[in-house]
C-alpha cells in the first residue's frame, strides 16, 4: 500500500484442482453442498473456535482473525445495486473451511453497522452450514487468551486500546480486545477504554463439526456496504461512489462489505459472480471468465448483467477486490502471457485518462523488470483500476492494483506492483509485519529512480549504467541515515494501530535496512535470497524469524561472528526504538560503501565488500 497517509468448463476444473491440493472435495465447494460434515462426536472432545488469531497482548487489531478452522475457498455471490448502493435479497458469500478440530462454534469478521456515516449498515438474514440452518449470533472480541473465554462477563475483557494495556497504567491491567476506531480528528489514545464493536459473527451449526472435515458456510445478508474507521484515523473499505462501490480495503475494512475470517495470513482461492445494473462493471481479482446479460425482474427493472472473475491464487483477507461502477475495461494478453487489466471510470476527464493510460500501458515493463530481482511473476494476471473517490491511499489488491482519486503515479505502479510478490504471495504473518512488505515496495521506488539514473548514464547492460544504479541505491540509504531523531524513533516491528501506516518506520527505514542488506550480500546472494523467500512461501505468510533466517543463509561468511553481526542488524534495524537506554540514536551497522560502521569484523572475517 501507498498512503498519502478460459471456458467455465475449464475454470471449474482450475478450481477442483486448487481445492483437492488443499485436500477438500469440489464437491464440497459447489454453492450447493448438500452433504454434511457434522458427526457424533462427543460433546467433551468438542469447542468453540477461538474468536481471533493474535497472540496475548496483541495491540494490532487483536480482535481480527477466527480460530479452528482454516480458509480454503470462497464464493461471492453479489447481488448489488449501484445507484443505492445496496446489496439485494440473493446477495450472499460461500465459505469452503476445513475444520483444525471439532468445532461446536466458530466464528466470521463482519462489521455489519457503524457509528460512521459512511460505514456499513448490513444485515445478516439466514446462515447455513452444509446446506442446514445454523444459529448465529453476533458478540464483541475478547482480549487475546482470556482464560474465561469469549463471553468473558467483565465489560474489561472487551475494551478498545492502541496499546497494552487497556486505558494505561494504573487503569484496567488487561490487554486490549479491539483497537479503536478513530474518526479523523481525535487523538491517538481518544477511544482507549472503550467497548469493542459485536463484529463477532459467532455461527453455531446444528452437530458440532469434525476435526478434519471440510466444511461449507454460506452467509446472506443484505443492505448498505461502507467503510471502516482505522486505528489512525484513516478510513478503508467500501467507498461509495455516485456509480456505485470502490473497494480498497487495508487493513481490515474486507469485513465491512463480506463476511471472512479476517487475518493477513487467512487466504482462500476465490470466484466472483457479481450480478449488478446493466451497464455496470464488475472488477475483482484473477481473471474474467464470462459475463451474462439478465432479463429485467424485480431487483433490476432495466436489466443485469453478471461477471464471473476467478483468482485461483490464495488472496489474503485485504487484497480482495470487488468494485463496481461506469469502469472502462481492457484486457490483453502480454508476450510474456500475462494478461493485463486496465479500468478507468469513465467520469474521469479524457485528458487525465489518456495520462493515466500512458502510465498503466508501463506495467508490463515494470512486471519484467521486478522480476529480475523477484523471480517469476506469482500469478496469470495483473491490472489496475483507476476510481474516483478519495480514498487516502492507493493499494495492491492481488491483481487488480487500486488507485483512488482518479489519477495514477509512475512510482507508485512500481511501489503497488513489487507487492503483487511483497505481501500478495507471500504475505506478512501478522500486522506487525507491516513493514516487511512495505519496505520492499519502498525499495521498488527506490529502484525506479536508480533505474532511471541507470538508462541516463548509458544502460543497464553497461558498466557506467550498473555503476549509476548501484551509486543511486546508496546516495538513497545515506540520505535516508541522516536523517533526525525523529525518523528512528518508532520501531519497524511494534506499531501501534495509530502508526500502522507511518512513512518512517513502515516504510523508510525497512526498505533502507534492505539496501544495507543489498549491500552486505551483493547483488547475486541478495536477488538469490528474494527468489527463494518467494519459492518458499509463495502462496502462504513469512514471520520476521524466517525472514531473517533467509536473509542469514545469503551470507557469504557463515562464521558464528557474521551470524551474530546480521542478527545484531536485524534488531537495530527492525526492532529498536531510538535512542535507546545506552544513548544509541541510530543503528549502528549498516553495509559496505554505506554511511555509518559498515558490517564487517575483521577478526571474523565477515566481507566489507
Amino acid at each position: 500500500m501507498a498512503r498519502r497517509r478460459l471456458v467455465l468448463t475449464a475454470v471449474s476444473t482450475l478450481a477442483s484442482l486448487a481445492l483437492a491440493l488443499a485436500g477438500v472435495s469440489p464437491a464440497l465447494a459447489g454453492r450447493a453442498a448438500k452433504r454434511s460434515s457434522a458427526g457424533p462426536a462427543a460433546a467433551g472432545h468438542c469447542s468453540a473456535g477461538a474468536h481471533t488469531l493474535s497472540g496475548y497482548g496483541a495491540v494490532m487489531y487483536p480482535e481480527t482473525g477466527n480460530g479452528g478452522y482454516t480458509s480454503v475457498h470462497t464464493d461471492i455471490d453479489m447481488v448489488y445495486d449501484a445507484a443505492s448502493n445496496t446489496f439485494l435479497p440473493g446477495n450472499h458469500v460461500v465459505l469452503t473451511d476445513r475444520a483444525t478440530q471439532c468445532l461446536s462454534s466458530f466464528s466470521l469478521d463482519f462489521e455489519r453497522t457503524s457509528a460512521d456515516p459512511s460505514g456499513p449498515d448490513m444485515s445478516v438474514t439466514s446462515v447455513r452450514v452444509d446446506g442446514r440452518p445454523a444459529r448465529f449470533a453476533f458478540a464483541q472480541p475478547t482480549y487475546p487468551g482470556d482464560p474465561h473465554g469469549p463471553n468473558d462477563p467483565d465489560p474489561l475483557a472487551h475494551e478498545a486500546s492502541q496499546a497494552n494495556p487497556v486505558g494505561g497504567p494504573g487503569s484496567n491491567t488487561l490487554p486490549p480486545a479491539c483497537s479503536p476506531e478513530l474518526s479523523g480528528s481525535d487523538t491517538a489514545d481518544a477511544l482507549d477504554g472503550t467497548q469493542c464493536p459485536a463484529n463477532k459473527l459467532v455461527i453455531t451449526p446444528t452437530a458440532p463439526i469434525r476435526a478434519g472435515a471440510a466444511f461449507t458456510v454460506s452467509v446472506s445478508y443484505t443492505g448498505r456496504p461502507g467503510v471502516h474507521d482505522d486505528g489512525d484515523g484513516s478510513t478503508e473499505g467500501w467507498f461509495a461512489a455516485p456509480d456505485g462501490g470502490f473497494v480498497t480495503t487495508e487493513p481490515v475494512g474486507s469485513e465491512d462489505w463480506m463476511p471472512l475470517d479476517d487475518y493477513p495470513t487467512a487466504k482462500p482461492t476465490y470466484d466472483f459472480y457479481d450480478t449488478v445494473n446493466a451497464g455496470k462493471t464488475a472488477i475483482a481479482n484473477g481473471q474474467l471468465i464470462w459475463t451474462r446479460d439478465n432479463r429485467p425482474d424485480q431487483e433490476f427493472p432495466a436489466g443485469s448483467v453478471t461477471y464471473h472473475w476467478h483468482q485461483g491464487a490464495p488472496i489474503a483477507s485485504y487484497l480482495v477486490e470487488d468494485s463496481v461502477g461506469d469502469y472502462t475495461l481492457t484486457s490483453r494478453t502480454a508476450s510474456d502471457g500475462l494478461t493485463f487489466y486496465e479500468a478507468q471510470d469513465q467520469s474521469i476527464s479524457a485528458a487525465q485518462q489518456a495520462t493515466n493510460l500512458a502510465i498503466m500501458n508501463q506495467q508490463q515493463d515494470i512486471t519484467d523488470f521486478e522480476s529480475q530481482f523477484n523471480g517469476p511473476f506469482p500469478f496469470s494476471s495483473d491490472g489496475v483500476i483507476v476510481g474516483t473517490p478519495p480514498a487516502s491511499f492507493e493499494e495492491e489488491m492481488e491483481t487488480m492494483i487500486t488507485f483512488a482519486g482518479g489519477r495514477i503515479g509512475l512510482s507508485t505502479l512500481y511501489h503497488e506492483n513489487m507487492h503483487q510478490w511483497w505481501g500478495d504471495n507471500v504475505t506478512e504473518g501478522g500486522y506487525d509485519m507491516t513493514f516487511y512488505k512495505e519496505g520492499m515496495a519502498q525499495l521498488a521506488q527506490y529502484m525506479f529512480t536508480a533505474r532511471t539514473a541507470e538508462t541516463a548514464a548509458g544502460g543497464p547492460g553497461t558498466a557506467a549504467g550498473q555503476a549509476a544504479f548501484t551509486a543511486s541505491l546508496i546516495g538513497q540509504f545515506n540520505s535516508l541515515y541522516a536523517r533526525g531523531a525523529s525518523f528512528w524513533s518508532d520501531a519497524p516491528s511494534h506499531p501501534s494501530p495509530f502508526t500502522l501506516f507511518d512513512t518512517a518506520p513502515t516504510y523508510q527505514r525497512p526498505a533502507a535496512a534492505y539496501i544495507a542488506l543489498w549491500q552486505i550480500l551483493g547483488t547475486a546472494r541478495f536477488t538469490a535470497v528474494l527468489q527463494q523467500i518467494q519459492r518458499h512461501y509463495g502462496g502462504g505468510s513469512i514471520t520476521e524469524p524466517q525472514l531473517e533466517a533467509a536473509f542469514q543463509r545469503g551470507l557469504p561468511d557463515q562464521g558464528a561472528s557474521c551470524r551474530a553481526d546480521l542478527d545484531e542488524f536485524f534488531t537495530q534495524w527492525f526492532d529498536t526504538a531510538y535512542p535507546t537506554a545506552s544513548g544509541a540514536t541510530e543503528p549502528a551497522i549498516t553495509g559496505p560503501g554505506l554511511t555509518g560502521a559498515g558490517f564487517f569484523t575483521s577478526a571474523a572475517g565477515c566481507p566489507a565488500s
